[in-house]
């Protein structure tokens, strides 16, 4: 060994030795961790028991910009891809694996963004949000309701359209949800500014289930905002998905609200879906900050849905 490394070897090992002795030797309790950042809230919990389950299999899904757990069929989910796309149901089981795909009759995907399951005349409907607007410049959006299918369908029945504006002026919105009253809710996703310049939290809007008819259009109202505030220099609590809970045993639902940074759970009104109180609010793993689904599982787990072409799914708790 020349003389060089000698030296360095000497000087590495007379800086392990003070080490050792400041430390004690002894493993930082904290090194399995996952690595905190701005990220992240000082004390928030991560999402419990997250495994990945699986990850897409069918390359034609790139952008899933939701997912919801079917009621017709026990372990199939439904996703849709975002701007541009045809206007396709993709259905697959908690591996990833294709259940098939659903051509949604006489509609058209301009911003697919948000995907949720709900009552409706026929039973049980699937309502997808063409929503999506990142520049705020949609003089209206759209959403359209369908008879949930079954996965060996070739095509939905006829879709039905509602168009809607906001009180105003346009709105990005990726996050929706749908009460048993069939009203159905929006929360906004990005940084939103007050006249002072001071952010302002999510602003959630209803549309009420009166609002349906053959070619209407619907003025969403302001109801109120979430305690989840967008900001401008990372995009942690910007909001990309939403879901509605069955009745717990208890006879409560919650709701849970998905940003790239967290999830967060509210207490939810069992007949208008309205949020009330936050329960509890979950980070969401460095590595996983591009999910935009999110749905409640049978057993109370949530399932997460990150969005690219063999983009991976997980399972995990919160609380």
């Amino acid at each position: 060994m020349p003389e060089r490394a000698y030296v360095r070897a000497g000087a590495l090992l007379v800086l392990l030795t003070l080490s050792s002795a400041c430390f004690g030797g002894k493993k930082d309790k904290d090194a399995d961790k996952p690595t905190r950042d701005r990220w992240t809230v000082p004390g928030e919990p991560y999402i419990r028991d997250l495994t990945s389950t699986g990850a897409f299999r069918d390359s034609r899904l790139t952008e899933a910009s939701g997912v919801v757990a079917s009621t017709n069929e026990p372990g199939v989910f439904w996703s849709l891809n975002d701007r541009g796309n045809t206007a396709t149901l993709f259905a697959y089981d908690s591996m990833g694996e294709s259940r098939g795909t659903v051509a949604v009759r006489d509609a058209e995907n301009t911003d697919w963004e948000a995907i949720a399951i709900g009552p409706c005349a026929s039973g049980a409907c699937l309502y997808i949000g063409d929503v999506g607007d990142n520049f705020s410049v949609r003089s209206h959006v759209r959403l359209w309701r369908v008879p949930e299918p079954t996965t060996s369908a070739s095509g939905t029945e006829r879709a039905v359209l509602l168009r809607i504006v906001y009180p105003g002026g346009a709105r990005d919105v990726e996050a929706m949800w749908v009460a048993p009253d069939t009203s159905v809710w929006f929360a906004t996703k990005r940084p939103n500014p007050d006249a002072n310049g001071r952010l302002r939290g999510s602003q959630l809007y209803r549309v009420s289930a009166a609002a349906w008819s053959v070619n209407a259009i619907a003025t969403a109202e302001l109801v109120d905002s979430l305690p989840i505030v967008p900001g401008t220099s990372v995009s942690r609590d910007w909001v990309t998905d939403a879901s509605l809970s069955a009745v717990t045993p208890s006879g409560r639902r919650h709701l849970a609200v998905l940003t790239y940074g967290s999830v967060y759970v509210f207490d939810a009104d069992p007949i208008t879906g309205k949020p009330t109180t936050q329960v509890v609010r979950c980070a969401v793993p460095k590595g996983e900050r591009n999910a935009e689904g999110v749905t409640w599982l049978p057993d109370g787990r949530l399932m997460l849905v990150n969005e690219g072409r063999g983009a991976k799914l997980y399972r995990g708790r919160c609380p």
